[in-house]
């Protein structure tokens, strides 16, 4: 079962949406919010959100129906929604990838995914493990299989 929020608050100084839960708290950013609102309602074939609601209580509100419409057309189709996969990386799911992000950095990962309706790419640093973190620095200078 997943944690229900118990608030959501503004930070606007710092652009972010806070959401309270009984064990802690996390953070979203308004520009993400919107961008991946975006993607959901493209994927989803909706009016995307109005720009007006950036940064509102009625912008994070719209993600999370965007996120619920994403879920009912997972539990009736089995299409997950690809607006949080790393463009760049589509295709190269298992294969060991170098990149060179776009502050500069260099590493190297085997690409995997999260599971779930809205999965992103993850990198995998260990043949031996069994997930990582999710992608990031994109979109990058370079990638080179390896």
């Amino acid at each position: 079962m997943k944690p229900k929020t118990q608030t959501l608050t503004l930070n606007t100084q710092e652009n972010l949406y806070i959401l309270g839960f009984d064990a802690g708290y996390t953070c979203l950013g308004f520009d993400v919010c919107q961008e991946r609102s975006i993607a959901m309602a493209k994927w989803l074939g909706v009016e995307e959100p109005d720009p007006s609601i950036w940064g509102t209580i009625d912008g994070y509100n719209r993600h999370r129906e965007l996120v619920e419409l994403c879920r009912v057309r997972f539990e009736k189709t089995n299409e997950k929604c690809p607006s949080e996969l790393t463009p760049q990386l589509i295709g190269l799911e298992g294969k060991t990838v170098e990149v060179v992000d776009k502050f500069g950095e260099k590493r190297k990962f085997t690409v995997g995914t999260s599971t779930g309706w809205i999965p992103c790419h993850i990198e995998i640093r260990r043949k031996n493990s069994k997930g990582g973190p999710a992608v990031m620095g994109a979109p990058f200078e370079s990638i080179r299989v390896v």
